[in-house]
């Protein structure tokens, strides 16, 4: 009877020490994007971070870690993480764009010109990745390949190129 009590002690106790609620990668990546739409990136950081502790193989949790990266200015940090979610996931024309957008930050424009095609040739009318690759091209001294991009990604309804395009023709 001893031996009983003890036994039944023993898978009482196994069963409180376990998480009931654990949280899965899903659910802190949710959270995570949560609080990167309220601006909380540094507590975003954190569930993404966990959701990665959880599935280090998760591309989609290293694509949003990379992006809250980017928010708190740590470029180096979140180009690594764009490089791991593109490695995860070869066709991940959001994470290629981002990636662009952290080579653009850190002055390498032919780089982010790289990655903004690269996007383009997987996502065709991807509207952001014309018009940034556009002020890629500006930064290379490319007028005419910028301007034939941003004009592409005002007619896809970009309004930040509706809007470039407006004050780029209102100073000719």
């Amino acid at each position: 009877m001893r031996a009983f009590f003890v036994f039944g002690f023993f898978l009482l106790f196994l069963f409180l020490s376990v998480p009931v609620f654990a949280e899965t990668a899903d659910a802190l990546i949710e959270e995570g994007k949560e609080l990167y739409d309220q601006e909380e990136y540094g507590e975003a950081l954190k569930r993404f971070n966990g959701a990665i502790k959880l599935e280090p193989g998760n591309a989609k949790a290293n694509y949003h870690r990379a992006k809250s990266l980017y928010r708190l200015e740590k470029y180096s940090e979140a180009l690594e993480g764009f490089n791991k979610a593109i490695s995860l996931k070869k066709e991940y024309y959001k994470a290629l764009y981002r990636r662009g957008k952290t080579y653009y930050k850190l002055g390498h424009y032919a780089e982010a010109i790289a990655d903004y095609t690269k996007a383009l040739e997987i996502e065709k009318d991807y509207d952001k990745a014309l018009y940034r690759r556009g002020l890629a091209q500006l930064a290379l001294k490319d007028t005419a390949g910028a301007l034939k991009d941003i004009r592409a990604a005002a007619d896809l309804g970009k309004p930040k190129a509706i809007e470039w395009l407006e004050e780029f023709e209102g100073n000719e």
